[in-house]
């Protein structure tokens, strides 16, 4: 299993950030694959002007479930770096359930997207919805804790997120 380690591999920085990307697009197309499905479900064309963001959203759903993946994989094998020693409790209980909640989240929304789109499911399409609202106010807490670390406690939590641990 996993062993301790200082800092994260680049490649799990790498994944960190290309998820970032892919999933800022997701948010960025949302309105046209919004528009697609509606049109769908109304038994209409899509909007010409919609359908290459809807092909885009569609495949980088499936980039970012298999980039997941790959960070949990390596997660698992390698391990991630402690929290701060001095890090009070419950700061180390919340970082862990925002983290978990982070990842389950980047997991189930492309599988309900993907099942949603594929199979006209529109229950997956109402969880897929109401996930994504939950994972943007997740990825606030985030980035708001990451700030706090940062500029509040001074600890080298954000940095390690941009600086590969040497080996």
């Amino acid at each position: 299993m996993a062993k301790e380690v200082n800092g994260y591999s680049a490649s799990q920085i790498a994944l960190h950030w290309i998820i970032v990307v892919l999933v800022a697009f997701q948010f960025l197309a949302h309105n046209a694959i919004e528009a697609s499905w509606r049109a769908f479900q109304n038994g209409e064309v899509p909007p010409e002007s919609a359908t290459v963001l809807t092909y885009m959203h569609v495949g980088v759903g499936l980039a970012v479930l298999l980039c997941m993946l790959c960070r949990i994989y390596l997660r698992l094998t390698r391990g991630v770096p402690s929290p701060p020693v001095d890090e009070p409790r419950i700061l180390k209980i919340v970082s862990e359930a925002v983290h978990g909640m982070i990842y389950i989240l980047l997991l189930l929304l492309p599988i309900s997207g993907a099942v949603a789109w594929f199979f006209d499911a529109s229950p997956a399409a109402t969880a897929h919805v109401f996930m994504e609202k939950l994972l943007l106010g997740l990825i606030a807490a985030h980035i708001g804790g990451a700030l706090f670390q940062h500029l509040i406690r001074r600890s080298d939590v954000v940095m390690r997120m941009f600086a590969p641990e040497r080996t």
